[in-house]
């Protein structure tokens, strides 16, 4: 690594010092009842330490039997649907700590797996470039060395970001790998987006793998304006009223020519409005209606597309919004108006339909009762560390996952 990375590597040295002083003056604070856990949890560690052979064999025993998948599968949430990622697949290890002295987010790229080969020796060589969304400090990407052949590479590198603690809350951390080329341009090979604001970072170190997806587009600006309402006995009613705002889909012109498809989750039919040309604030006033009946309210979204007609080509995504019907009271004689911001989705869960629900619950019985009687299918991995066992279970297809950390056989 070069001289950035040296820095960064100090830096993350002294944000250990600091961190292990904030931990230390938060646990004088700590309610008597979080300190009872604490040592439980400590004194479980230290047993297992002593006596590493008999909790080895304590864990296969816990593996073994059916409670430890069946606690995975009910944290699984099987009601959520994720978007088709295409060919992406995979997950990075990235760890996180903030060195509060200096305000610098630090970031270890630790390794990636499963990877999709993108060269025709069923390899590739990838490499990983960090940045910041938004980007207030300009700090601009931060990249890792690429690694030749493999699609599990192990990286290691350090980077450190200058972020104020006000501004974690509204901050997203992108990682995105990509497959060098010696003779082209490289290849896109999947993106994670950590939304900082959901991580703590006042004490030590946040480790953990993330899911890679397709790129999403920070560049969406606007917002749509609805109205929702239902009819009995069996119709709802949505009327697009008008966007702000939007982003141009044509450069030269500096405007859209934009449209907006409507649909309802589990519905296998959709509905586009016309075209209004020439303006990034377009006045649609359309209604639209779908069958649907009031006891599938609660499992359903309304979902809206918003895209720029193209003379050539694909039309652009211009963003979406998705209104979960659940969360809206419909029942009410004034029609519910909405006016919510646009973002790129494409990587977001949805509501399951009920009927989809059933289905994919009983794929996750199957496939617990399989790897509980015969170890098959092998979706069950183990991490150690520091004398700790993580077991994960995940469904790409579902779009769920779950994680159990066991301390001397316990989940904790």
């Amino acid at each position: 690594m070069g001289a950035g990375a040296s820095v960064s590597r100090r830096q993350w040295e002294t944000a250990d010092s600091q961190n292990q002083e904030r931990s230390h003056d938060e646990s004088q604070s700590l309610p008597v009842k979080d300190m009872a856990g604490m040592a439980k949890l400590m004194e479980a560690k230290n047993k297992f330490m002593k006596n590493k052979k008999k909790n080895a064999a304590c864990f296969q025993k816990e593996l073994a039997s059916t409670d430890l998948i069946k606690e995975m599968f009910k944290r699984m949430n099987p009601t959520i649907t994720q978007a088709d990622s295409g060919d992406i697949k995979g997950d990075v290890e990235l760890a996180l700590k903030y060195n509060h002295r200096e305000q610098l987010l630090l970031v270890k790229v630790i390794r990636a797996r499963d990877l999709v080969a993108r060269d025709l020796n069923g390899k590739s060589d990838p490499y990983v470039v960090l940045d910041l969304v938004p980007d207030r400090f300009e700090e601009g990407s931060k990249k890792t060395r690429f690694k030749q052949k493999t699609l599990n590479p192990v990286f290691n590198e350090i980077f450190q970001f200058k972020l104020s603690q006000a501004d974690m809350a509204n901050t997203k951390l992108r990682a995105t790998i990509w497959d060098h080329d010696f003779f082209g341009e490289d290849d896109f090979n999947g993106e994670a987006v950590v939304d900082l604001s959901r991580i703590y970072l006042n004490s030590g170190t946040h480790t953990d793998w993330y899911m890679l997806q397709l790129q999403t587009d920070f560049s969406i600006t606007g917002t749509l304006d609805v109205t929702l309402e239902y009819q009995d006995p069996d119709t709802l009613v949505l009327t697009v009223n008008s966007a702000t705002n939007l982003k141009p889909s044509n450069t030269i012109t500096n405007t859209s020519d934009s449209y907006i498809r409507c649909s309802v989750s589990g519905l296998k039919y959709s509905e586009d409005t016309r075209v209004i040309k020439d303006t990034l604030n377009p006045v649609f006033d359309e209604t639209f209606e779908f069958e649907l009946p009031k006891e599938e309210l609660s499992s359903r979204s309304v979902l809206l597309h918003v895209f720029g007609k193209a003379l050539i080509g694909e039309d652009m995504s211009l963003g979406q919004v998705h209104i979960e019907l659940g969360n809206l009271d419909l029942d009410d004689e004034e029609p519910c108006r909405k006016v919510l911001p646009l973002a790129d989705l494409k990587n977001a869960s949805l509501k399951r339909a009920e009927w989809a629900q059933n289905a994919v619950a009983q794929e996750f019985r199957e496939a617990m009762y399989a790897h509980a009687m015969y170890k098959y299918p092998t979706f069950v991995y183990s991490i150690k560390k520091k004398g700790r066992k993580l077991y994960s279970v995940s469904s790409r297809n579902a779009g769920s996952s779950s994680k159990v950390f066991l301390v001397n056989g316990i989940p904790v």
